[in-house]
């Protein structure tokens, strides 16, 4: 599929007013990505009916990135009718935890991974590169999840995981396209301001539409995320995205989260 169009949701409660949306269109001449819009809502909060009608509206064309799981972990999705435990299950993403908690020997009695709050995806993402996501149905996280298996039912018909749409995670961008240390401080401190300056003037092929002020992702984090979240599934479009998963761990319902890297094939 060839993309003209990048949107990137940041995504948040569906009673808030946190939400924020970009849209980012390909330059004239193909070398550059240009932020035609992007907030919170012009309009009022993005509560589920906005969002879903503004994501339809602008589909031709399009890939979908959200920060938020689009998929859940494997115990909640079973169908199972009595769960076997957790050493006599068969669920993939459950006996790759098998395996990588024989792996770490622990000496205690806490568990070491918990396969209804997590997936293989987060898990990867900081054990192997130092990211700590939020887990999928960790602490506060529920309301967001559920949020988000209801965007994904409502936009089936027009937007497919891992076809036209990605899960992404802007702090993982970051780390990947600047560095660790950047990623730490482009929020909720009083040097963000000046990180997220910093990152996108180290995004060369980013550019900013009239109208489009960059000062407003400056002073909002949502707004800024939004855009990283389209900026981010404009390099998926070429092919310079990796998933954070691995080959034991690649079926669709285990869900991964794509972040800036080796290339892909892009379909």
């Amino acid at each position: 599929m060839q993309f003209r169009t990048f949107l990137g949701v940041d995504l948040g409660g569906g009673k808030g007013k946190n939400t924020a949306v970009a849209r980012l269109v390909v330059s004239e001449d193909g070398t550059a990505i240009e932020v035609r819009d992007y907030g919170t809502g012009r309009d009022g909060p993005w509560f589920d009916e906005a969002l879903v009608a503004y994501l339809i509206q602008h589909k031709e064309q399009a890939l979908l990135a959200i920060d938020a799981p689009l998929t859940l972990p494997a115990c909640v999705r079973c169908t199972v009718e009595a769960c076997p435990g957790f050493a006599a299950c068969v669920d993939p993403d459950v006996v790759w935890f098998q395996a990588r908690a024989a792996q770490k020997k622990s000496t205690n009695h806490k568990p070491t991974y918990t396969p209804y709050t997590q997936r293989p995806t987060e898990v990867i993402l900081h054990e192997e590169r130092s990211i700590l996501p939020r887990e999928t149905l960790g602490q506060g996280m529920g309301p967001l999840t559920a949020r988000a298996a209801h965007l994904r039912r409502a936009l089936r018909p027009h937007y497919e995981l891992h076809r036209n749409l990605l899960e992404v995670y802007p702090k993982a961008s970051i780390t990947q396209l600047c560095s660790a240390r950047t990623a730490q401080k482009y929020k909720r401190s009083a040097e963000s301001p000046a990180a997220r300056l910093q990152i996108w003037n180290e995004l060369p092929d980013l550019r900013f539409a009239p109208g489009a002020w960059r000062e407003d992702g400056l002073h909002n984090d949502h707004k800024f995320d939004a855009v990283m979240c389209a900026y981010t599934a404009w390099l998926w479009a070429q092919g310079k995205c990796l998933p954070a998963t691995e080959p034991s761990t690649t079926t669709i319902e285990s869900g991964w989260i794509w972040i800036p890297g080796s290339p892909h094939s892009p379909s």
